[in-house]
């Protein structure tokens, strides 16, 4: 019965996604990117992931861009950026080929898109197959303030933001 508790399967969900992020993330940094874009990069994907398993996105479609990117990883940036510049201002997205909803608040108004590896992009393949409704949102805050040093968290007010809040 224990299998079954909610809160069990969004931890092993949680940090099996984590693990997979991290794994991306170590592999963005060592290739001399700052620890600031590789969160902000990471926070738009984990979102963009979040909002197709809980619906406001079309059903498996990041899923299915992700799959053709790690085909043709040239594609990955030029999709990326329009599917993300698509969900700032909402509309049509050539990206998904599906009409998207607004995403206000600033994350996606400059949408830094890196250039990933195929290998890069199978992390990232990898964590988007997890079931992300279970996912706790608590996992957004933790990657940004891991990968941001104390000043700079301070200086940009990263800092956790309870569950309520972040469903909200």
């Amino acid at each position: 019965p224990l299998s079954l508790d909610p809160s069990r399967v969004a931890a092993r969900v949680t940090r099996a996604i984590a693990s997979d992020l991290a794994e991306l993330a170590k592999s963005l940094e060592a290739n001399g990117l700052d620890a600031e874009t590789v969160a902000g990069f990471l926070t738009r994907c984990l979102f963009t992931l979040f909002a197709e398993d809980v619906e406001l996105l079309p059903a498996d479609s990041f899923k299915g861009l992700l799959a053709e990117c790690e085909k043709h990883p040239a594609q990955f940036v030029p999709l990326l950026t329009e599917l993300w510049k698509a969900m700032d201002v909402g509309g049509f997205s050539v990206a998904l080929r599906a009409d998207l909803l607004r995403f206000n608040g600033k994350l996606f108004k400059s949408p830094q898109v890196l250039p990933l590896t195929r290998d890069q992009i199978s992390f990232l393949s990898k964590a988007a197959r997890h079931d992300w409704k279970h996912v706790e949102p608590a996992i957004f805050g933790t990657l940004l303030e891991r990968a941001l040093d104390p000043r700079e968290r301070h200086s940009l007010g990263a800092h956790y933001t309870p569950r309520a809040y972040v469903e909200r």
